[in-house]
Formats: structure tokens, C-alpha cells, sequence
């Protein structure tokens, strides 16, 4: 069970203090692999935290993670959205329950990893601080991709950027198919001894798509430079990548 998506999380920060909405996703997002044309159903349950109906709606909108790792809404179009289709649209929670949504469809026509994020929207919240009164939705988004079977093309590339207090790795997916790697990043020094072990945990980086990850040892090391073995294994391949970090 997962709180609000990531693009939504300004949202829950601005409405948490006054406990305005309370509401969870089970699970928080789902992968399938089909051949194209194969349909597929599943369930997503919303849970109601609060004492209080909440009533929601439900919108569906391409999506791809930024650099940064934020999410970026795409112009809806031909795609896994376009065959996917929601039961109920709108719905209310009542007070401490949840409710099961069902979503059923077909994989489209096409190559790799396709994805659709299931918006479920709230009623409007009173929001602003000493200035303008300002209301906001909460949202929360449930993940769905679908990777269509007999078409995957996994390639993604790494580097070591740059100099500074974290270690900056740049993950680029130049395949068609979702890559999502953990691992760790090994730092070394000139004597070669290792000084430390960084975690990658769980990097989703999309088609043809670039994630910039920071690494930050709990306890600073000397001002040096490090060299760097960064292994990281994913569904389809294991990777590795070497690099120099200078720490200022």
C-alpha cells in the first residue's frame, strides 16, 4: 500500500497538516507482460483514512518520468490509455472504508513498455498560506505498464558526472522496454581500498528516457578523488559502469 503518487506529492505536503485527505492505493501500481491484443482485468482498491465521505473521480493520462524523476503528463493519443478502460468513473468513499475500482483492457499495437496512470481526483481543498486563498486537488495516481511480450529491446547506458558532495550517476534507456535497477556504487580510493558502498535502490527509468541519481555517503569522506564501480542489475541484463568522483 503506497501514499499519494510522486507528481502529486505537493498535494499531500500542503494538506497534510490539517489532515484535509487521507487516501491510499492497493497496490500503488502493477506490470504485465502480454502479447499484443491480449486482454487483461485488474483490481485497484482505494482506501479512506479519514472520518468523512470523500467522494473521487477517475481520469487516465499517458505519463514518462522526467530526469529528475518527477512525472510528466502526455497528450492523450493512440496507446495503452486508449484500451483501457475504468468501472466506476466516479465513486464515494465512505468514512474510514475503500472501494474497488476495476480496470480492464487489451495490450495495443506497438513495441516495448507501454504506460497509463489511473488518476484518482478529490474534491477541492481550501490551500494558500498569508497570501491569496487558493483551493487544491488532491490526486493520487495508480501506475499501470505493460510490456507486450516477444518485442523488448533493453539497452541502457551510464556515466559518472562531475565533481561535488553527492555522487551523480546519469542513467540513460536507450531500449523500448522499462528498465528499473538497483545495485550499489563502490568507492575506492587511490590505494585502491574500498571506503564505501553507496545503494541504489529501485531506479525506474523509462524508454528512450534519463534518470540523474544522487548517491551520498552517510558519513562525508575527505576531499579526494574516488574512483567508482557502479553495479547495477535489472530485469532483462546486469550493468556496470566506472567512473571518477572528485569530492571538494
Amino acid at each position: 500500500m503506497a501514499k499519494l503518487f510522486p507528481l502529486f506529492l505537493f498535494y499531500l505536503l500542503a494538506l497534510s497538516a490539517s489532515a484535509q485527505v487521507d487516501l491510499t492505493l492497493s497496490p500503488a501500481r502493477a506490470e504485465l507482460a502480454l502479447l499484443p491484443g491480449e486482454p487483461f482485468a485488474l483490481t485497484v482498491q482505494v482506501r479512506n483514512g479519514l472520518a468523512r465521505e470523500e467522494p473521487l473521480t477517475v481520469r487516465l493520462t499517458p505519463f514518462r518520468l522526467r530526469e529528475d524523476g518527477t512525472l510528466e503528463e502526455l497528450p492523450f493519443g493512440d496507446g495503452l490509455c486508449a484500451e483501457l478502460r475504468v468501472s466506476p468513473t466516479a465513486f464515494t468513499l465512505p468514512p474510514e472504508g475503500s472501494y474497488e475500482v476495476r480496470l480492464e483492457g487489451k495490450a495495443p499495437p506497438g513495441e516495448g513498455t507501454l504506460a497509463c496512470l489511473v488518476v484518482f481526483t478529490a474534491q477541492p481543498r481550501p490551500g494558500g498560506g498569508g497570501g491569496v486563498r487558493v483551493s487544491l486537488r488532491p490526486e493520487l495516481g495508480f501506475a499501470l505498464y505493460v510490456t507486450l511480450k516477444g518485442t523488448e529491446k533493453p539497452s541502457l547506458l551510464g556515466r559518472v558526472e562531475g565533481a561535488g558532495r553527492a555522487l551523480a550517476l546519469l542513467l540513460e534507456n536507450r531500449g523500448n522496454v522499462l528498465e528499473r535497477v538497483t545495485g550499489e556504487a563502490i568507492l575506492l580510493d587511490e590505494t585502491g581500498e574500498v571506503v564505501a558502498r553507496l545503494p541504489v535502490v529501485e531506479v525506474p527509468v523509462f524508454p528512450k528516457g534519463s534518470r540523474r541519481v544522487l548517491l551520498e555517503p552517510k558519513t562525508p569522506l575527505p576531499p579526494g578523488r574516488y574512483r567508482v564501480v557502479v553495479l547495477l542489475e535489472g530485469k532483462y541484463r546486469r550493468y556496470a559502469l566506472e567512473g571518477v568522483w572528485s569530492v571538494p
